[in-house]
């Protein structure tokens, strides 16, 4: 039997998880720590709520809202009698819904009319005592038409605000649950930052039961008409980072305004202080105070980790946030490892899965590491450079003459620009664009 000695580095469990935590963009680290809370008793979470914010790029910030003509209710009568809304309007199924019921034409009048008076959401705000002023009609019949149109598939339309539309849809489903009406009348606040001790304590109830409640809540649906509006599924990117560039001065805001904040239940401080309290349940509340301790500390290292590399990018990639895509120089995870002392394999992780907004949009955060073509530290070019010299190039073909392949890659060398042509079909099919033929066959006769 031979004998051997050797060395081996392993990674200890907390350094896993630190790890793992700086691989997470800012929503899956929203979602891990909610999870913590669920499987850690000793921890207590202040969410911000999850809606739509205002990029700070962005310049329409009040599109006003369709309006309806109230100067000619008739014209607007027969428009919607005829109405024959696109497969992709949510609205569609409410019209089916309101003609199946046989209404009158002056109920059917007034029901199509708050229909279409509907937010994005399915929600209906204009006040009722407006809607009867414009259709000439009495507060009663309005009512009596709200009451037909809450009554329909989905439940929760036409209701006036968020707590309306889940009190509907509670109402709809006739559970015995008591609790969870209440919480939706005064607390959605405080659910939303997952306050459940703070709820438990006001309702005189157990923070079990509110937990609970809280999953039954979160189970409806709170905008009724949208997910209506055809079968297209959207993406949405949230950035981890903001990025602002004027009069030439670069700065980075990270943006962790959906993370939450972690505390520690003071229920459990002052059970850990009774000395009747057995030796097992002190072990098992002092690990998950370790625990969140430890979590804690991830985050924190995740943030400044992240900060690091970000600003360490604003210098060396300042050119692409001042002048735009096509401006990025080469750069790679050994060249931000080696600047920041980092491992490369770290580099990989903080950058993998975040996105960042600027002036010319949203980009990966790895759109800004690139390759260098040539060896030549004097004369090296990016990926993202080839590409928009290549975009250059055809730009200025003549119509019915255009740059092959192997004519793009001779251009480049004559520029010092040494690439195979195969490289050129690789880049050009990332831009999106079609080969010499294609291009050519647009000016054939």
């Amino acid at each position: 039997m031979d004998l051997s000695l050797t060395q081996s580095q392993s990674l200890s469990p907390a350094m896993q998880t630190s790890l793992r935590l700086l691989q997470l963009n800012t929503m899956q680290l929203r979602g891990y720590i909610c999870d913590l809370m669920l499987r850690n008793p000793v921890v207590e979470l202040e969410c911000p709520p999850i809606d739509y914010t205002y990029s700070p790029f962005s310049h329409d910030r009040s599109a006003p809202a369709p309006r309806h003509d109230p100067d000619n209710p008739q014209d607007y009568q027969d428009q919607l009698l005829s109405d024959r809304a696109e497969e992709t309007d949510g609205r569609h199924d409410l019209y089916l819904q309101a003609a199946s019921l046989n209404l009158s034409l002056h109920d059917s009048r007034i029901l199509k009319y708050l229909i279409q008076s509907l937010d994005g959401n399915g929600f209906l705000t204009e006040a009722r005592c407006d809607i009867a002023e414009t259709l000439q009609v009495s507060l009663e019949e309005v009512d009596h038409c709200v009451a037909l149109l809450q009554e329909m598939e989905p439940a929760g339309i036409g209701a006036a605000d968020l707590t309306d539309c889940l009190l509907l849809q509670l109402e709809r489903i006739a559970s015995e649950d008591e609790i969870a009406p209440q919480i939706v009348h005064s607390f959605l606040e405080q659910m939303a930052k997952k306050q459940y001790a703070a709820i438990a304590k006001s309702l005189g109830v157990s923070k079990a039961e509110v937990m609970e409640a809280c999953e039954h809540i979160r189970s409806l649906n709170p905008k009724p008409l949208n997910g209506l509006s055809g079968d297209i599924v959207i993406h949405y990117v949230i950035p981890d980072f903001y990025v602002f560039a004027e009069n030439n001065q670069i700065s980075c805001t990270i943006n962790d305004y959906y993370l939450p904040k972690i505390t520690i239940d003071p229920a459990y401080r002052q059970m850990m202080q009774n000395p009747e309290l057995s030796a097992a349940d002190r072990e098992y509340l002092t690990q998950n105070y370790r625990e969140a301790s430890d979590i804690t500390s991830f985050v924190a290292y995740r943030k400044s980790t992240l900060q690091r590399m970000v600003e360490y990018l604003l210098q060396v990639q300042a050119d692409f946030f001042l002048h735009g895509p096509g401006h990025q120089v080469p750069l790679t995870n050994r060249d931000i490892a080696q600047a920041l002392s980092l491992h490369e394999s770290t580099v990989s992780r903080a950058a993998s899965g975040k996105y960042f907004e600027c002036k010319w949009g949203v980009f990966p955060l790895k759109s800004l590491f690139s390759h260098t073509l040539n060896g030549d530290e004097n004369n090296a070019v990016s990926t993202a450079q080839i590409q928009k010299k290549i975009r250059q190039l055809i730009a200025s073909e003549s119509p019915g003459a255009a740059y092959s392949d192997q004519q793009l890659s001779e251009l480049l060398a004559a520029d010092g620009i040494q690439i195979a042509r195969r490289t050129i079909a690789k880049y050009r099919t990332e831009l999106g664009i079609p080969s010499a033929s294609r291009r050519n066959a647009k000016f054939s006769p």
